[in-house]
């Protein structure tokens, strides 16, 4: 399985988005749901048995409604408490199917209003995650 694979098995156990739709790299048509956007990886070590620290950049966007100021004020606060169930999966560590694939860290920042519709009835909200993993060489 793919890293991607093995993020998106993991938010489906998300009570926070339990509610909503799952997407990879795209939004659907103004719906609640949430998609996973991978944002590159990149090597950040190597040690001399070969092995490789990995750090892999993701996204997670949710489309919510955005209709009045506490629909927005609980957009928010659905935000802070994604970024903390983020980083309780860091005291958990997170499963990975590869093999000589090793968990080391997850977390997530900048939670943040990134877009509305037209009529403003629907926003995205975006966390920026980064999962650090080590390959064997």
């Amino acid at each position: 399985m793919s890293i991607l694979s093995d993020l998106r098995k993991l938010f489906e156990g998300c009570p926070l988005l339990a509610e909503l739709t799952q997407r990879v790299d795209a939004l659907g048509t103004r719906v609640e749901e949430y998609g996973i956007y991978p944002a590159g990886s990149s090597v950040v070590s190597e040690d001399m048995s070969g092995a490789k620290t990995w750090q892999y950049n993701f996204v997670l966007q949710a489309e919510r409604m955005t209709v009045d100021d506490l629909t927005r004020l609980e957009n928010n606060d659905f935000i802070e408490q994604l970024q903390d169930w983020v980083e309780a999966q860091n005291r958990d560590g997170v499963p990975l199917s590869g093999e000589g694939v090793e968990f080391i860290s997850i977390s997530a920042g900048n939670g943040a209003i990134v877009d509305w519709d037209d009529r403003e009835q629907y926003g995205t909200y975006k966390v920026q995650c980064t999962l650090i993993i080590e390959k064997e060489g």
